[in-house]
């Protein structure tokens, strides 16, 4: 069976495992847009999608650093840092430390997916069922729409670990002794490193239903007081051994969360749960659309939140299996379905029913659980659980009177397939209405064609069966292969496989922003011209990144732009998107520590812009090459800028001509870039009031260009009159931005409301002030006269080392979150840290030559160890209990 189940995953996951791609856009290069062919090589915008690049970034970037002996607590490649520890320890993820990071996500998928599967089998095995039907079962869960569509994300991780909690407590409620307690309490501490609690609540809320449906049949069938005394030890030792395991990442995780703006998930709406209309999605993974097979997503939320996926063959031998134990004689067999039937109810009910009752369940998750779609791993659970039962019944012996009980049990199936299906009619129809306005519905009916032979072919093996067609042997193995192409159908697209060539890897653009970085400094700039959760595999730290961050921080952004944290700006309230000329050199960014901006390479550079004039005529650079002329401004030269018409997509070639000789550039033109376009020149250096000569042509009629009565094309430019410098063009547009992350001020102002702290900063002119949460008995004004020098800085990952001279008080500014757990010694004497520009930290000292130290250390490590300590001595105890009771059962002659 073992040998199946990995022959499975490995099908799979074949070309992850062994093609050299990866799952999920787990790798992906740093290329250029759709037409990057045609673009200079070494483009740095980078696509893919942001959560899974996130997901794999952080443990590819740890796994690297722990290699290399420079992983700490704190990680500052993100925003203003975060604690190294805030995405848990999910146990999937440990072969990223042994296997290089292109090959890790594909084997961590299919070591996540093997473990669903076999724990899965382990439960179905422990309560009965034969070795086939475990298997199905196993496959069922392991290959769902909740495992699959969540594959690379910590969902799957805790939801892998769900069906060994119940095989933990299915033990545990059958023999109680005290050792049962060491798997039940380590299966939900793993789940709880693997750091995504409205899942693991969900997953806890369905293992309660199950324990308490089969304890209390348990104690109906055996009256035995010892053994309910014995559950009860049981219960509370699994407790412990959780609770002590556990409790370093809680007590980090509730501090991390008590720190972060969270206020966003608090305004969500009550009732976040799908609807009905999704459970049709059940049988049929792309009916609404999907993103890997059939058409894009066209229902609301998205696919991965709202799709219900376990297949048609599942459901029906879910049916057939759970009606069949519900009416059979085994009264502990009977309980379990029980249990699955009210698991699987459950994830309906609050992942697509809703209502009052559902969202009194979803808001155990708190206010900040996110959708409560995630009640789905229930459904899954549950119905896949119970396909081992289906598989089971017709495996089963069938002489004539069973083949009479059989075919009961697959009419009362049938009926309740068929008042199912009645209900989803008007989703049905909703949906053919829907589809049939977008033009997807032939697209939809197509992407289903293996459900529905999957379908037919179950019901076709049941209905052989019913009739003694077929042996128990033979119709098993078919419905494993027939559960197992279904879901396979619809697994294998889901991956997205990035070729050996594509693996992510650093540009000359990503080496050139290195290069600017200074200690402390970071990266900004438009959009994606740098995914922030890439640049950190290359040591580049990024102001943005998609996390959590302090509200002070999320303000700073808020000032420059307050659309950049919403989806109307392209941005989340956990990913700012910088629009296309957002400025600068706002003091924001001085705060932030913004040492080199980027911007896209046919976005106009930033700098003081002289319009090109307004021409009466235009002419098609296809005909005939367009020329104008201009001269270097004062500044020195970033971008010429010309008049354009778009009249469909396609190129245009720009060559510049200065004294420092002719570049040239190709550009994608779309239709509605009517307008000025801008294009950039490394020219900053040349000499005021020489010549500029701009050439355009174009290989097709694809736009027209503005020209004056003589033929010439106006030209405008922008100037360098500004402290930013030019340092890169073509691939990106990349300024050096000058800017100290550590800086020493005798002013400040006290502002502890982060938004108004936030617009204090945004709008000051010099940054000789710093904004505090509190008084320092520091001026509001600075003195021109003061001596405020930074000497040295070291920085490293916890701790950055200041040498500074002042001759009065003054306060240290450092560009690193504020978060519990910094401390600082002046010259080595314990010093305040204070906030300082609204979310970094602060210390003050007074006049003289000092060194300061900032380090960094988890508030509750001593309690965290002692707690890990404590849970690992309670295991080995109950270990070495469960050796000698072992023992003794083994010494004891046999009865009679």
């Amino acid at each position: 069976m073992a040998a199946v189940a990995i022959g499975f995953v490995a099908f799979a996951f074949w070309p992850a495992l062994f093609g050299g791609g990866s799952l999920l856009s787990a790798d992906i290069v740093a290329t250029a847009p759709p037409f990057d062919s045609y673009q200079p090589d070494g483009f740095s915008l980078e696509n893919g999608p942001g959560d899974p690049i996130n997901i794999h970034s952080h443990w590819a970037a740890l796994a690297d650093d722990v290699r290399s002996g420079d992983v700490g607590w704190w990680n500052p490649d993100l925003a203003g840092g975060q604690p190294t520890m805030k995405g848990g320890l999910p146990i999937f993820d440990l072969p990223y430390l042994v296997t290089p990071a292109w090959f890790a996500p594909g084997v961590v998928a299919a070591i996540r997916a093997l473990v669903a599967i076999g724990l899965s089998a382990g439960f179905l095995r422990a309560v009965g069922l034969s070795r086939i039907a475990a298997l199905a079962g196993g496959l069922a869960f392991g290959f769902s729409g909740f495992m699959v569509g969540w594959m690379n994300w910590p969902h799957s991780s805790v939801a892998a670990l769900a069906p060994g909690l119940l095989w933990a407590l299915e033990r545990a409620i059958r023999d109680p002794r005290p050792w049962r307690a060491i798997p039940i309490g380590v299966v939900a501490a793993l789940m709880v490193w693997s750091n995504f609690p409205s899942v693991l609540i969900y997953v806890v809320l369905g293992a309660a239903v199950y324990a308490a449906v089969r304890a209390v049949t348990e104690w109906r069938t055996r009256a035995d007081t010892e053994m309910i005394a014995g559950q009860v030890v049981v219960a509370a030792l699994a407790v412990g051994i959780a609770g002590l395991l556990a409790a370093p990442h809680l007590i980090g995780f509730s501090e991390y969360v008590d720190w972060a703006d969270t206020s966003w998930r608090i305004g969500n709406p009550d009732d976040s749960s799908a609807g009905i209309a999704y459970l049709l999605s059940a049988v049929a993974p792309a009916i609404w659309g999907s993103d890997a097979v059939g058409p894009a997503w066209f229902g609301a939320g998205n696919w991965v939140e709202f799709n219900a996926y376990v297949g048609a063959s599942v459901v029906v031998l879910a049916v057939v299996g759970l009606v069949a134990a519900l009416r059979g004689p085994d009264r502990r067999r009977r309980s379990v379905a029980v249990a699955l039937v009210a698991i699987a109810g459950l994830g309906v009910l609050i992942a697509y029913v809703g209502g009052p009752l559902g969202v009194a369940l979803g808001d155990l998750t708190g206010p900040r659980g996110g959708l409560m779609t995630r009640a789905k791993v229930l459904w899954s659970l549950g119905i896949a659980l119970g396909a081992g039962f289906g598989v089971e019944r017709l495996v089963a012996d069938a002489g004539s009177n069973e083949r009479t009980t059989l075919r009961r049990e697959v009419v009362i199936s049938a009926a309740i397939l068929g008042v199912a299906a009645t209900v989803l009619v008007p989703s049905l129809w909703q949906w053919f209405d829907i589809a049939r306005r977008d033009g997807v519905l032939r697209e939809t009916v197509a992407a289903s064609t293996a459900p529905i032979l999957a379908f037919a072919a179950t019901v076709g093996l049941v209905v052989a069966r019913v009739r003694g067609r077929i042996s128990g042997p033979a119709i098993g193995w078919s419905l494993v292969t027939v559960i197992g192409f279904e879901l396979l159908s619809f697994t294998m697209p889901v991956p997205t496989i990035v070729d050996r060539a594509e693996r992510l890897q650093a540009t000359p653009a990503h080496d050139e922003v290195r290069a600017l970085l200074g200690p402390g400094e970071r990266l900004a700039g438009e959009g994606r011209t740098f995914f922030p959760s890439t640049t950190q595999l290359f040591d580049i730290a990024d102001a943005r990144g998609q996390l959590l961050k302090a509200p002070g921080y999320q303000a700073l952004l808020g000032a420059v732009d307050p659309a950049m944290l919403t989806r109307a700006g392209g941005g989340t309230a956990t990913y700012p998107n910088i629009a296309r000329g957002t400025d600068p050199t706002s003091p924001v960014w001085d705060v932030l520590g913004v040492g080199a901006w980027a911007q896209f390479p046919d976005s106009i550079p930033y700098g003081t812009r002289d319009e090109p004039a307004l021409a009466p005529d235009d002419a098609d650079p296809a005909v005939q090459p367009l020329v104008g002329r201009t001269a270097v401004p004062e500044g020195g030269l970033r971008a010429v800028l010309v008049r354009v018409v778009p009249l469909v997509g396609g190129f245009i070639d720009v060559a510049v001509t200065t004294d420092d000789g002719t570049t040239v550039e190709r550009r994608w033109v779309e239709p509605a870039d009517l307008g000025v376009m801008g294009f950039a020149v490394l020219g900053e250096h040349l000499r005021v009031g020489s010549s500029v000569t701009v050439e355009i042509t174009a290989p097709n009629a694809t736009l027209l260009v503005a020209i004056d009565e003589q033929g010439d094309v106006p030209v405008g430019t922008v100037a360098g009159d500004d402290e930013l410098e030019l340092v890169r063009v073509g691939d990106v547009i990349l300024f050096d931005r000058p800017v100290e992350p550590v800086r020493l001020v005798d002013a400040a102002i006290v502002q502890p409301d982060p938004v108004l702290a936030a617009a204090e900063i945004s709008r000051r002119a010099a940054d000789d002030v710093a904004v505090v949460d509190r008084a320092l008995g520091l001026p509001t004004e600075s003195e021109s006269t003061s001596r405020l020098e930074v000497i040295s800085i070291e920085d490293t990952t916890d701790r950055v080392t200041v040498q500074v001279d002042t001759d009065r008080d003054a306060l240290l500014v450092v560009s690193r979150a504020f978060y519990p757990g910094w401390t600082a010694t002046v010259d080595g004497e314990r010093a305040d840290v204070v906030v300082a520009e609204g979310a970094f930290l602060g210390v003050p000292i007074g006049p003289g030559l000092h060194e300061v130290e900032l380090r960094f250390r988890p508030r509750h490590l001593r309690l965290s160890l002692i707690s890990l300590l404590g849970g690992l001595t309670l295991v080995v105890v109950l270990a070495a209990h469960a050796r000698r009771d072992t023992d003794v059962r083994s010494s004891r002659p046999p009865a009679g």
